[in-house]
């Protein structure tokens, strides 16, 4: 996969990005754009890597990231250290096979397997059919032989 991010123009007109501040739109445009993120929209981001990126302070960070959790556009994981893009899929969403294929092997990846449902609930919502057994395994055929 290419090493670049598609940003559609029509983010700096949107009814969101239009209510926050300049520091809340650089941070999300980051979010999207940093070298960590993956083709699925979930991907590992330490605060520290932020940090020194972004020449923020902690507490910067932290405010930051409680906004955007706060307004629904991301989620994250302070055990996993793992971000979650929630309307990535809307925006990024692709049925090549090629992205489908990558998609899969990142959330296979993904250590938080909540962030792993809620993008399969997602990407089914939009019409976009990633195999739920492909990505976590269909135990319910385990279970099943197990009871015979």
């Amino acid at each position: 996969m290419a090493a670049f991010r598609k940003i559609d123009i029509r983010y700096w007109q949107d009814g969101y990005v239009l209510s926050i501040t300049y520091k809340e739109k650089c941070f999300y445009i980051y979010l999207m754009t940093n070298s960590k993120t993956a083709q699925c929209g979930i991907f590992e981001l330490p605060k520290k890597i932020i940090e020194v990126e972004l020449g923020l302070d902690k507490d910067d960070i932290e405010m930051l990231l409680k906004k955007f959790i706060n307004d629904k556009k991301i989620l994250y994981s302070e055990v996993t250290n793992e971000i979650m893009i929630i309307n990535w899929i809307k925006y990024n969403g692709s049925m090549s096979p090629k992205v489908i294929e990558r998609v899969i092997s990142e959330l296979k990846s993904v250590k938080n397997k909540e962030f792993v449902e809620k993008y399969l609930d997602l990407s089914n919502a939009l019409g976009y059919k990633i195999n739920r057994a492909m990505v976590i395994g269909d135990t319910s055929v385990d279970t099943e032989q197990k009871k015979n």
